[in-house]
C-alpha cells in the first residue's frame, strides 16, 4: 500500500499493537534522560498518556545537538535503506499533526539541493532515482535549474543541469519548539529538573530499582536514554561512532531571501518564519583540529577564532547566493551531532537491562515527532512495534 493509505489506516499515528508482552505499564515512574528534541517530545507524548515522567538533563533543555542544529525536518535521499526513508517520511507527517497541538515556527516549503563536484552530483542524481523505486511515495523529484532559479531568485546553481527537490522538507525553530512542549509537558504534571546529570543505574535482580545523579537518587522502573553523544558512557555501550561538530550561524532578523531550505556546496541555509536565517557548515572539523575538539566544546575558545570562522561559511554560500549581504550575525555555536556505528537510528530496548529503552540518531530533529509517538506506545503497552524492528539496538550484539 501506499504512504497515503499507510497513514490514513495509522490514524493520526496510532500504531498497530505489535507483540505485547503483558500487561499495561501506564501507572509505571519514567525517568527520561536528556531534554533535546527527541527526550522532551518522548517525555511529553508518555505524560500525555498518563504516565509519571520526570525529565533530566546535565545542563538545560536543548543545550545539545537540538539546541545547536540546523533544524532540518528532511526525508531526503541519503535515507536508506526503505525502512528508514518510510520511518522518515512518517516523521514529517507526524510533525504535521503535532502542528495541531503547538504552534511550532515551521516552513514547509521543501529543500533544493546540489553539489559542485561532478561526481557528488552524478552520485545524487543516482541516488534519487533509486529512492524514487521505492514501494511507497517518496516526494523527491529531479528538476531543471530553471526551475529551481524560480523557486530561489537569490540562489545560483551553477551549471548543473538537475537540482534535487524534496518538496515535503521543512525547517523548524527547534528551540522554541522544545521550550513550547517541555512547558506543556509540565502543565500536565511532568516533573524537570535541570542541571541533572544521570550518574548510574541501581538494579536489584536484573531490574532497575533507582538511578543515580548529581542531585540525588530516582525511584524508576524505567529509564529512557535520549541522551545523544553521552549514550555510550551513560550505559557502557558501544553503538556509536566519534560525534562529528558542525557550525551553526543565526542571524538577526532581516526581510524575506530564502524561501526553502538551500542545501549549497559547503554550507546549509534556510529562513525562519520571524526573519532570522541560520546557516550550518556541516563538513566537520580539520583532522589537525581533532586534539583540540577532545572535549567537545559549544563555543570557539576566542572571538578571533569565532570570527574567522563566520567570516569562512558567509564567504562560502556567498559563492552561491546573493541574499547574505548587510546581515548581522546574533549567535555562532558548535553542535555535536550523534552518529550510531551504521548512520541508522537506534531505538529499543536493551536486552541485558531490564527497564532500560535508547533512542539515539543523527537525524533526531526529523524523526522525533514520529519516535517519541512510537516510543510511548511500545513502553505503556509493553510491546514491539514492528515498523522500528530494524533499528533495534540488539544488532550490535
Amino acid at each position: 500500500m501506499d504512504r497515503r493509505t499507510f497513514t490514513k489506516l495509522i490514524g493520526l499515528l496510532a500504531m498497530p499493537s505489535g507483540k505485547s508482552f503483558g500487561k499495561t505499564l501506564k501507572n509505571t515512574n519514567i525517568v527520561v534522560i536528556g531534554a533535546g528534541i527527541l527526550g522532551t517530545m518522548i517525555a511529553y507524548e508518555l505524560i500525555k498518556r498518563g504516565s509519571r515522567v520526570t525529565l533530566i538533563d546535565k545542563n538545560y533543555p536543548a543545550s545539545g545537538a537540538s539546541g545547536n542544529s540546523f533544524s532540518w525536518i528532511n526525508a531526503t535521499y541519503p535515507k536508506k535503506p526503505y525502512s528508514y526513508n518510510l520511518l522518515s517520511q512518517l516523521g514529517i507527517d507526524a510533525y504535521r499533526s503535532l502542528e495541531k497541538e503547538f504552534h511550532f515556527d515551521i516552513k514547509w516549503n521543501g529543500s533544493l539541493e546540489w553539489f559542485k563536484q561532478s561526481s557528488q552530483q552524478k552520485n545524487l542524481v543516482a541516488e534519487i532515482n533509486e529512492v524514487k523505486k521505492y514501494p511507497t511515495f517518496t516526494p523527491v523529484d529531479l528538476i531543471s535549474k530553471s526551475e529551481a532559479k524560480r523557486m530561489e531568485p537569490n540562489v545560483y546553481f551553477g551549471n548543473k543541469k538537475q537540482i534535487a527537490y524534496s518538496k515535503s522538507d521543512g525547517a523548524l525553530d527547534t528551540v522554541q519548539a522544545i521550550q513550547m512542549i517541555q512547558n506543556k509537558f509540565e502543565r500536565l504534571g511532568g516533573e524537570s529538573i535541570f542541571p541533572c546529570e544521570f550518574l548510574k543505574l541501581n538494579q536489584q535482580n536484573g531490574k532497575i530499582k533507582s538511578i543515580e545523579t548529581n542531585q540525588g537518587t530516582i525511584e524508576t522502573n524505567q529509564a529512557v536514554f535520549a541522551s545523544g553523544i553521552n549514550t555510550d558512557k551513560n550505559l557502557g555501550l558501544n553503538i556509536s561512532s566519534t560525534p562529528t561538530p558542525g557550525i551553526i550561524l543565526r542571524t538577526a532578523p532581516v526581510d524575506n531571501r530564502f524561501n526553502r531550505i538551500i542545501v549549497g556546496p559547503g554550507v546549509h541555509i534556510h529562513q525562519q518564519k520571524d526573519g532570522v536565517i541560520v546557516l550550518g557548515e556541516q563538513g566537520g572539523a580539520p583532522l589537525t583540529h581533532i586534539d583540540r575538539l577532545k572535549e567537545r566544546p559549544s563555543i570557539f575558545p576566542s572571538k578571533e577564532f569565532e570570527q574567522m570562522h563566520t567570516e569562512r561559511i558567509i564567504n562560502t554560500a556567498k559563492k552561491f547566493t546573493s541574499g547574505l549581504e548587510n546581515i548581522h550575525v546574533n549567535q555562532v555555536s558548535i553542535g555535536w551531532r550523534p552518529l550510531p556505528k551504521d548512520r541508522i537510528p537506534i531505538i529499543g530496548r536493551i536486552k541485558k537491562m531490564q527497564g532500560v529503552y535508547v533512542s539515539m540518531m543523527h537525524s533526531g530533529i526529523s524523526l522525533a515527532a514520529i519516535v517519541s509517538k512510537l516510543i510511548s506506545e511500545e513502553l505503556l503497552e509493553n510491546k514491539n512495534i514492528p515498523i522500528l524492528d530494524h533499528f533495534r539496538p540488539s544488532r550490535f550484539g
